[in-house]
């Protein structure tokens, strides 16, 4: 069996989960497995397979549910993916124990979040295995700084980085645009007769508009034909020259706008001083990460790992 495993991806998508549902019956004592002589009970695989089950059932089939008859290679894989998270989570504590870290009560009620009792009433999930979810998660982050804490990046490797990846910090061309968007097309013809007597862009959007770029004068930034926007606001920005307002409002299933633009830009590739704040901590987390995993996959091809089932 192939034991590389990409710790990081599994850990923080939420695969490795330890909430548990209450139990249907059958052996649930039953050792299923060992991870350096820590057991795996049936009752713990069970619990990590329902939620990993639903998980699927919500992201993959929309709500749909794993027919056990037609979907057995799915739920084979869900089974094999269960053992391995279980195993994962196993050395991840066993590791803590030894690097003396620890989790105080606390600090998981920190990070419980409000009505986090009703949600788990209605997928039938136990308090105390949400807990030492939180936990798990906590206590992950704590050994991931703890292991990575020397992890640093120098202006020359940060150099390079950039020079490998200069699309990644490169400036869309397009134009400068700007909105109001207000329910009534009444509304919409009021601001715009303001706007003509030379009312402030920026100030009518800070009061009338309904979309959130109101806080930036109705700024969006600079837009061109790769924008996700409705095609009846996109068409009519596009439109436009510097400087130039809509002259009738546009209406789209947001609303009715009124948009004016701003200067053309062209696209660019901004320089590293520009960037060297992004390009560091964006270098430093990829280090962070390969020093981690590599970290963890160690421990697990040195670990005792027994399937029972």
């Amino acid at each position: 069996m192939n034991r590389k495993i990409f710790w990081v991806a599994v850990l923080l998508t939420g695969l490795l989960v330890l909430v548990g549902c209450k139990s249907d019956g059958g052996d649930t004592a039953k050792i299923i497995g060992e991870v350096n002589g820590d057991k795996i009970n049936q009752a713990e695989f069970d619990q990590h397979y329902k939620i990993l089950k639903m998980t699927y059932e919500q992201q993959v089939l929309g709500m749909g549910e794993l027919d056990e008859k037609k979907d057995q290679e799915v739920i084979e894989k869900l089974e094999k993916q269960t053992f391995e998270n279980i195993v994962i989570q196993k050395i991840l504590w066993q590791e803590a124990k030894e690097q003396n870290i620890k989790i105080s009560d606390s600090e998981v009620e920190k990070n419980l979040g409000s009505g986090y009792k009703e949600f788990l009433e209605e997928i039938g999930l136990e308090e105390k295995h949400f807990r030492q979810q939180i936990k798990t998660e906590l206590l992950y982050q704590k050994l991931y700084d703890k292991v990575t804490a020397k992890t640093k990046v120098s202006d020359e490797e940060a150099q390079k980085y950039y020079e490998e990846n200069i699309s990644k910090y490169s400036e869309e061309g397009g134009i400068q645009i700007a909105h109001i968007l207000v329910e009534t097309e009444k509304e919409a013809r009021d601001i715009l007769a303001e706007l003509n007597n030379g009312a402030d862009f920026a100030d009518l959007a800070r009061q009338h508009s309904n979309c959130p770029s109101k806080e930036q004068g109705g700024d969006l930034g600079v837009v061109n034909e790769s924008h996700n926007f409705v095609p009846e606001f996109k068409e009519a920005a596009l439109k436009l020259q510097p400087g130039e307002l809509t002259k009738e409002p546009v209406k789209t299933e947001h609303g009715y706008h009124l948009i004016k633009a701003g200067e053309k830009k062209e696209a660019r590739s901004k320089s590293f001083e520009e960037v060297k704040n992004s390009v560091i901590i964006d270098l430093e987390t990829e280090k962070k990460d390969k020093v981690f995993g590599d970290y963890l996959n160690n421990l697990y091809e040195k670990a005792e790992i027994k399937d029972l089932r």
